[in-house]
């Protein structure tokens, strides 16, 4: 019996390797290495700290160059969004949410809208006055303007 169990385990080992290495593979996809903070073409500044991004993105800044901002965001689980707010923001998701229900709740501020992919976040910051998003910074092109890239 003991025998046979063994036998059993040592077939599935390659199938749990695979899976595995799988597994590191699609992690190190999400990982990003360099994220930008976006913004559209007309704001008044061309560029912002790392310590300003995050009072942006917290809603304690709600201007930049005279201009009223308009935040994007994307989605939790994805690389540059991990990246942003555990380097630039210095928040884990739990408390960016409990954050962002204190603040909805007090009725300080909203939390920025969400879009599904860094494309998404580049085209809407490109057509909207006043926005900022971060992404992907191989996400950017000529239609927005970059403000700080974090690494």
């Amino acid at each position: 019996m003991v025998h046979q169990t063994i036998e059993k385990n040592s077939k599935r080992l390659p199938l749990l390797l695979l899976c595995g290495l799988l597994l590191f593979v699609i992690g190190q996809a999400q990982a990003v290495a360099d994220v930008a903070v976006i913004a559209n073409k007309s704001l008044g500044v061309d560029s912002i700290s790392a310590k300003e991004a995050k009072k942006v993105w917290l809603s304690k800044t709600k201007s930049l160059g005279g201009t009223t901002l308009k935040l994007a965001d994307l989605p939790p689980g994805n690389g540059a969004r991990n990246h942003f707010y555990s380097k630039v923001v210095k928040k884990s998701e739990s408390k960016l949410k409990a954050y962002w229900a204190k603040i909805a709740f007090s009725g300080k501020g909203t939390p920025p809208k969400t879009f599904a992919s860094d494309n998404e976040v580049v085209n809407w910051v490109a057509a909207t006055p006043g926005a900022v998003g971060y992404v992907d910074s191989g996400a950017t092109d000529g239609s927005v303007k970059v403000l700080m890239i974090s690494k």
